[in-house]
Parts: structure tokens; C-alpha cells; sequence
């Protein structure tokens, strides 16, 4: 059985949703979630040190995005990602990287430094928003991230677009984020893990 250590205010949350949405069966380890100790990097109580960490038989992994992939790969029977060979394949690939590759590390600077650099934040807050731009023209005629289906890159973007709107960056320009916001959030999965 899949074993995921999950605190509801990581990026667990991306796992935990995909392996409801795929019907498989996990059991959770909830530790608490802790700062890093003086001289150690992480710090959380679960094989890796990190959440989310995901154990499935002998392989342990520790990156939201690389758990989805595997688990899509490993588990998704077809589902949940276009074919290999498909056209929408790279786009599918990018999608599925974006939200950690691109808006996380602005996320995770705004977080930190707000108070400590606060000019230096207002520059990542508008380099955030040209990306988050970019997401909404990219929502401009599909109904998900990379067409008609919903795939594991919409797990990844929609737990990133929620961060980015509970730190007050999503605004009314971003319409097509906000229609999309409301549909993946109407998904009675994603209902179940954010409650």
C-alpha cells in the first residue's frame, strides 16, 4: 500500500488528490510540520524530511511534481495524461512543471522576504504576475491546462493558483484563472481534500 506523510498546508495536498482521483489505496502519516532546526535543511518528520514523501513498496520520493508523474505513469491506466505520443504530450510536460519550475520559487521568495526586502518583493510580485499572465491567456479556450481533459498538471497548477491567491496576487484581470479556479475546485475530490 502507498504510504503518503501529508500535512494539509504542503504540497501534499497535490498527492493526496491524485491518489484519490485514481481510486488507489494509502494509508497518511500526519506529523507535524516544523522549521527547519539551526543547520539542517529539512526537518519534517517523514523518511526524507520533506512533505509531501511519498512511499510506494522500496521507492521513497519527496517531489510533488515527480510523485504525480510516477504516479500517473505507474498507476494511471491512461488517464490523467495525454499518450506519449500524443501532440499534447510537451504541452501536457510543461504544464505539469510550470507551477514548482516557475511561480513556486516566486511564491516561496514573496513569502519569505516581504518584510525583511520589501522593495526586492515588489519586483518578484510583478516577475509573479506576468507569469500568472501567462497561465490566464493559456485558460483563454480550454477548459483545463492543456485542453478538454483533466490531467495531473492541472493538480499541480490549481494547488499553486490557490497559494497565489491566498496571498492576495490573483486579481480581477485574471478571469479566465478565476473560471478555472471554480471548476477545478467544484471537482468533488479536490472539495474533499481542501475541507
Amino acid at each position: 500500500m502507498i504510504k503518503l506523510y501529508h500535512h494539509p498546508m504542503t504540497r501534499s495536498l497535490r498527492v493526496l488528490w491524485l491518489l484519490e482521483e485514481l481510486g488507489l489505496a494509502y494509508s497518511l502519516e500526519t506529523p507535524d510540520l516544523c522549521l527547519p532546526a539551526e543547520g539542517k535543511i529539512f526537518a519534517q518528520e517523514t523518511p526524507m524530511g520533506r512533505f509531501p514523501t511519498m512511499e510506494d513498496g522500496p521507492t521513497t520520493m519527496c517531489e510533488s511534481g515527480a510523485i504525480v508523474e510516477y504516479l500517473i505513469e505507474r498507476y494511471g491506466g491512461g488517464h490523467f495524461a495525454p499518450p506519449k505520443d500524443s501532440p499534447l504530450r510537451a504541452k501536457y510536460l510543461q504544464w505539469l512543471h510550470f507551477p514548482e519550475g516557475t511561480i513556486s520559487p516566486y511564491l516561496s521568495a514573496i513569502h519569505r522576504f516581504e518584510k525583511l526586502l520589501p522593495e526586492t518583493v515588489i519586483v518578484m510580485k510583478k516577475e509573479l504576475d506576468i507569469a500568472i499572465e501567462f497561465v490566464d491567456q493559456a485558460l483563454s479556450n480550454s477548459q483545463y491546462i492543456v485542453g478538454e481533459d483533466f490531467t495531473g498538471a492541472d493538480i499541480m497548477l490549481t494547488m499553486s493558483l490557490l497559494s497565489v491567491n491566498v496571498l492576495g496576487l490573483l486579481d480581477d484581470k485574471h478571469t479566465n484563472i478565476t473560471a478555472y479556479l471554480q471548476r477545478l475546485q467544484s471537482r468533488p475530490v479536490c472539495r474533499k481534500i481542501l475541507t
